[in-house]
């Protein structure tokens, strides 16, 4: 089988493997009238249309969502179930993330949200043509001037902002090709955009706003292959500091405005302190931090990829609740799950939420 694990089989190792893992959180006493999210791949539930397997669709084919039920179809989330924007979600007492602005289209049915995250976004326009994080904004607005969106229901709404570093990956961070005056007056450009859209979302009634800040870029999967996925890249991480850094000051943090400190979370599983008694608890459970579950032959290659006779071009792990990441960039569920117990509690805080 060359290490090839027949797609049936992957399925039923997924299901035995994660049908356990699916706890719902505490139901919240402070009730929300909607959750809108707007981002990139770390917070899309399905709105890229599926069309032909390549990179950019990946999501919509095997071994993508092999957990999320026996043998389901995957649900178009880039990893192997649940991702952060299902997670914000149960928070608020719901079961998983509001339905995709795509779904909306013709029949819109959820009047508590609208999940507009597409993946491959950023701020500015990305090679994948996926709408940015204005673009998402403005057909928020479109739906709120519509009245397919209540505009009373933002009295008591949360939004989650996503952006994950699509304007930086594998161009300016990967490389820090610029000097370091370019390099910082980009991030400053990327930075300013992220404050003005939580600005927008302010101002067109959200009561309340999380914005992620820059996981460390230098561990994910992509960086750490160099090194046989033992270390990370110290430039990368460098970049997502000094994006942190801005971003943490343009946002002025106030009652209704919340840095999510996805760095936080994300550096004490996959880069914790050489120090084994000063090992995080939550670090523990990962066998793998670096390496991904599903893993490309080709350096260039990606997690679900097939020879032109459908050959698969990846293996995949026997056991993902074990592995940080699930493919180059993306957390598996049981990732997802460790960041989001981590940050919960201010979270909850922060939307005065009950427990």
């Amino acid at each position: 089988m060359s290490g090839r694990v027949p797609a049936i089989l992957l399925s039923l190792i997924c299901f035995l493997t994660l049908s356990a893992s699916h706890v719902e959180s505490a139901r919240a006493f402070h009730w929300y009238n909607a959750l809108f999210v707007f981002g990139d791949s770390f917070a899309d539930t399905g709105n890229f249309p599926k069309s032909d397997l390549s990179e950019v669709t990946r999501q919509w084919y095997q071994p993508y969502g092999c957990s999320h039920g026996f043998l389901q179809d995957p649900t178009g989330r880039f990893s192997n179930s649940y991702v952060q924007s299902d997670f914000i979600a149960k928070i608020l007492g719901r079961s998983e993330a509001p339905q995709t602005y795509r779904a909306t289209k013709g029949s819109y049915a959820d009047k508590l949200g609208v999940n507009f995250a597409v993946g491959g976004a950023g701020v500015f326009e990305v090679p994948r043509k996926a709408p940015t994080l204005a673009t998402q904004i403005d057909s928020f607005e479109k739906m709120l001037d519509g009245g397919d969106i209540g505009k009373w229901r933002l009295e008591e709404s949360a939004a989650l902002v996503a952006i994950s570093g699509n304007d930086y990956a594998r161009l300016v961070v990967a490389n820090m090709s610029g000097g370091e005056s370019e390099v910082l007056g980009f991030i400053g450009n990327v930075t300013d955009e992220i404050a003005r859209g939580v600005a927008r979302l302010r101002g067109l009634g959200v009561a309340k706003v999380l914005v992620n800040n820059l996981h460390p870029l230098g561990c994910t999967p992509w960086q750490a292959r160099p090194s046989n996925y033992t270390k990370c890249n110290a430039r990368g991480n460098m970049a997502a500091e000094f994006h942190n850094d801005g971003l943490g000051k343009k946002l002025n943090a106030s009652d209704n405005v919340y840095l999510v400190d996805l760095n936080r979370a994300f550096t004490n599983i996959v880069d914790p302190s050489d120090d084994p008694h000063d090992v995080p608890q939550v670090a523990k459970q990962f066998e793998e931090k670096l390496k991904p579950c599903c893993n490309s032959f080709d350096p260039s290659g990606y997690c679900g990829q097939v020879d032109e006779d459908g050959g698969a071009q990846y293996t995949v792990c026997s056991n993902p609740e074990k592995h940080f990441f699930w493919d180059d960039v993306h957390p598996t569920q049981a990732g997802w799950e460790a960041v989001m117990q981590q940050l919960e509690h201010d979270i909850k805080d922060f939307l005065h939420i009950s427990y």
